[in-house]
């Protein structure tokens, strides 16, 4: 390339000053401002730090133990009921029903204008009822009914789980410690799945001593108790949305 003033650049050396131009900060917002996209991430701490981000974390590991709950112990719980090969046949179902569970919430959601908190909300109101309903009736009810209800939860329970994160990470995308920063971004959303996951597991060692302590009703009662309590978390985004959509 031939500078003005007739000197001949080397494509190498061309290739420098632009790499030093971006690296720099040469590329910048709105003129003279912060670079657009800083390449640093935001630490552990940092990262708890930011409002909602633990409550949310909470949240998202109190869905994912009900999920997992159901998952690990109904073929147990059915085997009760059941013979063992029945018993893993009929928990299938379940699990069958977690696969629509992601197109019913993102019709729901479309319903709800994109407000994806209050599709959660509106998914555990309807779940908690139907926990209630397994802990008074689990043990006498018809098993063609059984069967229907476990499709029924593994939507209710299936749906939220594939949305919660992409209703947090819309959420915290907009704190200023993010600045859009997409990497900042995922390392929060990782760390939010990351303790949900833990959280997830150490409910998972409570039911069996409860199980042993109280049956089967007491472990349907601390599902919903997870319900009530994951739900509330979201609280704050909950109210956000319905707020903006009312500004709106």
């Amino acid at each position: 390339m031939v500078r003005a003033d007739g000197e001949v650049l080397a494509p190498l050396a061309l290739k420098g000053r632009r790499s030093r131009g971006i690296g720099g900060g040469g590329i910048r917002s709105g003129g003279g401002g912060a670079p657009a996209s800083e390449g640093g991430t935001v630490g552990f701490v940092q990262a708890l730090m930011i409002p909602n981000v633990l409550g949310y974390s909470l949240a998202f590991g109190f869905f994912k133990f009900i999920n997992y709950a159901m998952f690990f112990w109904l073929p147990f719980f059915l085997s009760l009921h059941f013979d063992a090969q029945s018993a893993n046949v009929i928990s299938s179902l379940y699990s069958v029903g977690m696969m629509p569970g992601g197109i019913v919430v993102g019709f729901v959601s479309d319903l709800y204008d994109g407000r994806r908190a209050c599709v959660i909300a509106t998914f555990m109101c309807v779940l908690a009822p139907l926990l209630w309903f397994f802990a008074q009736y689990s043990d006498t009810m018809n098993p063609i009914l059984l069967l229907f209800l476990l499709g029924v939860m593994g939507i209710l329970v299936g749906g939220p789980n594939n949305i919660i994160t992409s209703a947090v990470a819309a959420d915290l995308a907009e704190h200023p410690s993010i600045g859009g920063n997409t990497r900042s971004l995922g390392t929060v959303t990782g760390i939010i799945n990351g303790s949900g996951s833990i959280t997830a597991a150490l409910g998972l060692m409570v039911i069996g001593p409860l199980q042993a302590l109280g049956g089967w009703t007491a472990v349907w009662y601390f599902l919903i108790a997870c319900v009530v309590a994951g739900t509330a978390l979201m609280g704050p985004k909950i109210y956000k949305e319905l707020t903006q959509h009312e500004k709106a």
